[in-house]
């Protein structure tokens, strides 16, 4: 039976990955796809969404909303890396004909109806769920696993030397997420770093995938070619990364630990390991099987099996 997932994204590259995953995987039921601002703002990141399922075309159409942006204007976004757009420039196809609400109606609506049965995948900033918990403190309580892209934890961060792109965007939001006392696990950068997408992936995709194939080859092809994190030629797939560890947690291991974010100052964002006290824990995933990850993502985004 598919495990029901509501998405919370910023709609980059990445992001756009990491949906069509969820959307061709048996194991999962999209059933919410909520923008937050942090790629591109959360306009573009809407309209994005609505491009991507366009595409993606999944059996049942998910709740769409539209969540928050960060109140700073002067924080950097990734379109250097991702386009203007956020996907890349690419003319994808007719948008889905989505009915766009507002993030705390769907949230409500679908804790509601899946509860404790329901994942969480916040692949953005943390904006939308500390607003959630400020608004409506039990609500988060209600649901079941929270799965979080964010954080840089023994390794450097992707904007500062001590922060990584989520939580450097918004830190107090990802301080009282992760502060929550959730079932929360936590996707961060000294993970995401060990799984490269490179041109070999994009042609099996371009190769095998249909439309979706293709829109990811074209789409992910400005990442591939851009030099920032990894040299030109490979990208780093960390919110694809959050999906999978849902459809496939044997191939991770983890570990447990509370996580202190700096919310200002020059290590803004900055995610640290806390031992002792009473703060609550979350799941670190630590570790990844590459090889088998990357397999099983290319066969499930082509329907095809791979002879290797």
């Amino acid at each position: 039976m598919a495990h029901p997932i509501l998405i919370d994204t910023d709609m980059g590259g990445d992001d756009c990955l990491a949906l069509a995953l969820a959307i061709a995987s048996a194991a999962l039921e999209v059933v919410g796809v909520v923008s937050v601002g942090g790629n591109v703002p959360v306009e573009q990141a809407t309209d994005n969404i609505a491009r991507v399922l366009g595409v993606c075309r999944p059996s049942a159409m998910p709740r769409v909303a539209r969540g928050a942006d960060q109140d700073d204007d002067a924080l950097d976004d990734a379109t250097s890396v991702f386009g203007a757009d956020g996907l890349g420039g690419v003319a994808v196809g007719p948008p889905a004909r989505v009915d766009v609400r507002e993030a705390d109606e769907v949230y409500r609506e679908l804790i509601g109806r899946y509860g404790a049965s329901l994942a969480i995948a916040a692949i953005g900033p943390l904006t939308n769920l500390a607003g959630l918990l400020r608004r409506d403190p039990d609500l988060l309580r209600r649901a079941g696993r929270l799965v979080v892209m964010g954080g840089a934890v023994w390794c450097k961060g992707n904007v500062t030397p001590a922060a990584e792109f989520n939580f450097y965007r918004d830190p107090s939001a990802a301080a009282a997420v992760l502060s929550a006392g959730l079932d929360t696990t936590v996707v961060s950068l000294d993970l995401s770093r060990q799984v490269a997408f490179d041109e070999s992936h994009l042609a099996h995709l371009a190769a095998g995938g249909g439309p979706v194939g293709a829109m990811l080859s074209k789409v992910l092809a400005v990442p591939v070619a851009h030099d920032g994190e990894v040299p030109p030629g490979r990208m780093l797939i960390h919110d694809a990364l959050a999906v999978a560890s849902l459809i496939w947690p044997e191939l991770f291991l983890r570990t447990s630990t509370a996580l202190a974010i700096a919310t200002e100052g020059p290590d803004r964002g900055r995610s640290r390991p806390t031992v002792g006290g009473d703060a609550p824990k979350v799941r670190l995933l630590t570790t990844v099987n590459v090889v088998d990850l990357l397999e099983n993502l290319l066969e499930t985004l082509c329907g095809q099996r791979f002879v290797v």
